[in-house]
């Protein structure tokens, strides 16, 4: 039998590099998109999805998220910790 330890450095939000910041942001929006149902989400949330439906331009559902629900998603973020690169640690 064989015994191996890994160690991995963890970060929270605000220690990460701005690149890793930002995927951790991207991440985090794409997750509450695929995650969350309209009746579900916030009022902040409706303004973006009835801003992209609006202007026709779904494509720009993300930096809408991003802009409506800036304080949100840094809230959401600061209960996770992360990698370097800005992926999500997950014990499992």
């Amino acid at each position: 039998m064989k015994t191996i330890t890994k160690t991995i450095e963890v970060y929270e939000f605000n220690d990460l590099s701005e690149n890793a910041k930002k995927r951790a942001i991207n991440d985090y929006i794409n997750f509450l998109l695929e995650v969350t149902d309209y009746t579900d989400t916030s009022e902040n949330m409706k303004r973006s999805y009835n801003k992209a439906e609006h202007m026709r331009t779904p494509w720009f559902l993300g930096s809408y998220i991003y802009e409506y629900c800036y304080a949100e998603i840094m809230e959401g973020l600061g209960e996770y910790e992360f990698l370097s690169d800005g992926d999500i640690h997950s014990e499992n």
